[in-house]
């Protein structure tokens, strides 16, 4: 018999616990708070003027899911629409997460939704809005993934799939499900109700999965490679990561060393309030899972595990550092450093009934950390996207008067490419170290250099998007062909008056004497 919409809907509403719910709804209501600045405005970086509209077909990067997963909300970047649907989905991630760990109390639940949803890598997300609903889906595979292989009744083929799906999008998202699994296992290690024998068998059982789900995603990519022709791109390594050559482990423990560190005690710069709170959350943490440990009197098979363990995390969280050593491990790849906070969260849940007192302690102590982390991370978002619109506005006028600047050049009319030589300065930075390091945004220009490698030309794409042209920009042999032509000592680089010139029927803009 077929059942009515509103049948589903009520057996859907008796199925999920009220914990479930308050999750997505607390992740929902403190994502629009944190991020409503950005969904609700037009506030682009560089990879945004070029990628308004785009089909995100990013094979070439091994991201073979990605335009599947961006088709739906179209593929222009818009704002409120993708904005929205990322908060959806980190929301949903969230929920996921509250299942793996069997969370009972609803202010667990709610921190849990709150903290996933203003975590400093959702706004560096947002800040590549064309792209941020993908980004959050791979988020939530990579969510259910742990999920799937955590139920009582683990799924093994569904959770080698999710595997793969994520990486699909975007390979850095395998951290989550390790991060999450390496989370699984420590408090199984210190629970009594598991032996270090299962926890052995478990831990075989997860890192089987996970090598599945590798390969699974390898394969897939190898296949579309095959089919449309395409070569992996010399990006951060991608186009050796199949044949895992060039791995030095030295050099990648000192990136996950260097990763951890800079991340979350970070003071080169003087004190700041993002660090401080680390070290508060790392301290509250620790002593309380050595209370744990030692009320529970952990054996010392599985404290030698839980070593193991905890040894792991950091190595978790940035584990593609050991597929390319020199990886530029940036705040859009570390979504996996999450589940460091989680393990502070998911102590609301461990009680002592002979020991009220202490309780209230804990859980104020708890939950007064994760209010101060949520509306610090809230301020990093709103900072973050004040400068980028600063860094927008300031690129805009600098465009029009380029512009402007290349109507009043002889020749011009006649022209249909550009040739961009140099840099602004100011405009090489990508991030800004607030910190945490925000990648995404910048106190500089969003009009960056060329890049050949994956083939944008920032400003091109915004001259035509702006200003109704039509220009392609010269790269590869054709670019050679005129520099060669040009004398760049007797020049000067913009807003110079010869900055702006035309040569072979092309534009060439100075914007500096960096090739």
């Amino acid at each position: 018999m077929v059942k009515m919409p509103e049948d589903i809907l009520v057996k859907l509403k008796k199925n999920i616990s009220p914990q479930l719910k308050a999750c997505f709804v607390s992740a929902v209501i403190v994502g629009l708070i944190a991020h409503m600045y950005k969904i609700t405005n037009w506030l682009p970086n560089w990879d945004s003027l070029v990628f308004r509209y785009d089909s995100q077909n990013m094979i070439a990067m091994g991201r073979w899911f990605l335009p599947v997963v961006c088709a739906p909300s179209s593929f222009y970047d818009l704002p409120w629409l993708t904005g929205l649907l990322s908060v959806i989905f980190h929301a949903l991630g969230a929920v996921c997460i509250c299942k793996i760990f069997r969370v009972e109390k609803t202010a667990t639940a709610v921190m849990i939704g709150a903290a996933v949803i203003t975590f400093p890598t959702v706004t560096s997300v947002l800040m590549y809005n064309y792209v941020a609903d993908g980004y959050a889906v791979a988020f939530l595979l990579s969510c259910l993934a742990a999920m799937f292989i955590t139920n009582k009744k683990p799924n093994y083929i569904a959770s080698v799939i999710c595997i793969a799906l994520s990486a699909g999008i975007y390979q850095a998202y395998i951290t989550v499900t390790v991060m999450l699994l390496l989370c699984h296992l420590i408090l199984e290690s210190i629970s009594k109700e598991v032996s270090a024998s299962k926890l052995l068998i478990k831990t075989v059982k997860f890192l089987s999965t996970g090598i599945f789900g590798v390969a699974l995603y390898f394969g897939i990519m190898t296949a579309m490679l095959k089919i449309t022709g395409t070569e992996l791109l010399e990006y951060q390594g991608i186009d050796n990561a199949g044949s895992f050559t060039g791995i030095n482990v030295i050099e990648s423990l000192y990136t996950v060393k260097n990763s951890f560190e800079t991340y979350f005690f970070d003071f080169s710069k003087g004190f700041n309030v993002f660090c401080a709170l680390n070290c508060v959350i790392f301290a509250i943490t620790i002593v309380l899972y050595v209370i744990d440990i030692i009320k529970n009197k952990t054996s010392i098979a599985k404290l030698l595990l839980l070593l193991v363990y905890v040894a792991l995390l950091p190595i978790g969280a940035s584990i593609l550092a050991f597929i390319n050593s020199s990886v530029d491990y940036h705040n859009l790849m570390k979504m996996g450093f999450f589940v460091f906070y989680l393990f502070m969260i998911l102590q609301y849940e461990r009680s002592d009934v002979k020991m009220p007192r202490l309780n209230s302690v804990k859980a104020w102590t708890i939950l007064g950390a994760v209010i101060l982390l949520v509306f610090n991370n809230v301020i990093i978002a709103n900072v973050s996207y004040h400068k980028l619109n600063m860094a927008y506005e300031k690129s805009y006028g600098t465009l029009i008067r380029i512009v402007d600047r290349i109507e009043q050049t002889d020749g011009a009319e006649k022209c249909d490419s550009i040739l961009v030589v140099g840099h602004l300065d100011n405009s090489k930075a990508y991030s800004v170290n607030l910190p945490p390091d925000m990648t995404g945004t910048t106190d500089g220009y969003i009009l960056r250099a060329d890049d050949e490698i994956v083939g944008q030309s920032v400003l091109c794409s915004a001259i035509n998007d702006y200003c109704g042209k039509n220009y392609s920009f010269l790269a590869g042999e054709a670019k050679d062909a005129l520099l060669e032509q040009i004398d760049l000592d007797n020049l000067q680089v913009w807003p110079a008056a010869n900055s702006i010139f035309t040569m072979d029927n092309v534009i060439v803009i100075l914007l500096g004497t960096e090739v």
